[in-house]
């Protein structure tokens, strides 16, 4: 493996345990700077050298070193988890731009992932400013992303300024379409079952995802995260686990699909798209 590679991996480790705090702090209102990590059971202060992602939680035998109850066993898994994005996008995009790019949507994805399915969250501490970095970050993100025929013409009417104006345009209508739609299919759906079917944070979470990947592949995570959700919902249903009145989390299914759209949709769509009819 590659020095870089190597490196950009263990520092997707230290971001993880960083996310920890987030995922555990925010939904409850807490700063993620001060106080600094502690034991949610007794309090007590973790050492910095108690604090060594995985490795720590390894040694520890899975327990707080002062109060000996269990550690859960989320914290390494969040943190190889973030490695692991960390791991593909430089595998994917080399040292580039676009890696940091989506490696800081990867993490916000991550974050988004849990608090949605402990405390049924989405917070905008995290889908707002991860929607404004998207557009923000635009012109560093993978180009392929935004070279879809509806933001080559929107931007084409900038004249000869449409090159640059083209990653704003794409992300900005990434934003709007993405999380527009969610929020018109969840309007239909209150209309005709006069019931809340998807929160605003599941919209905003797809206005973030919009403004970082597009338009297209923004449409390509609804579809493949609502299809997650139903093959879950089914599978749940068959084997007796819920009913058809079993809230899932939407938001959990929405970010594994915009990975896999990150990923891996340019491709599908390539695919799809040449497909013979």
């Amino acid at each position: 493996m590659p020095i870089e590679t190597a490196a950009y991996t263990l520092l997707g480790l230290v971001v993880g345990s960083f996310l920890n705090v987030c995922i555990y702090r925010i939904p409850r209102g807490k700063s993620i700077v001060f106080p600094g990590s502690a034991c949610p059971d007794c309090g007590r202060p973790v050492r910095p050298w108690d604090n060594i992602p995985v490795l720590s939680y390894l040694l520890l035998g899975g327990k707080c070193r002062a109060c000996r109850r269990p550690i859960p066993a989320r914290y390494p898994a969040v943190e190889l988890l973030t490695a692991l994005a960390f791991f593909v996008s430089i595998r994917t995009w080399g040292l580039s731009s676009p890696t940091l790019v989506n490696s800081l949507f990867l993490a916000a994805v991550i974050v988004l992932v849990f608090t949605d399915y402990d405390h049924r969250v989405l917070p905008n501490k995290i889908t707002l400013p991860g929607t404004v970095a998207g557009i923000v970050l635009s012109p560093w993100q993978e180009p392929a992303f935004y070279m879809d025929a509806v933001s080559v013409a929107a931007a084409s009417l900038f004249g000869d300024a449409a090159p640059a104006a083209l990653p704003w345009i794409g992300s900005v209508l990434g934003a709007l379409i993405g999380g527009g739609l969610l929020l018109a299919v969840g309007f239909a759906y209150e209309k005709l079952r006069r019931r809340q079917g998807l929160g605003m944070g599941d919209v905003k979470m797809m206005a973030m995802v919009g403004a970082f990947l597009g338009w297209p592949l923004a449409l390509l995570t609804i579809f493949a995260g609502s299809l997650l959700g139903t093959l879950l919902g089914i599978f749940l249903i068959l084997f007796r686990r819920s009913n058809l009145q079993t809230k899932l989390a939407f938001g959990v299914f929405l970010g594994a699909a915009s990975a896999l759209a990150l990923f891996r949709g340019l491709d599908f769509l390539r695919w799809y798209l040449a497909a013979p009819r």
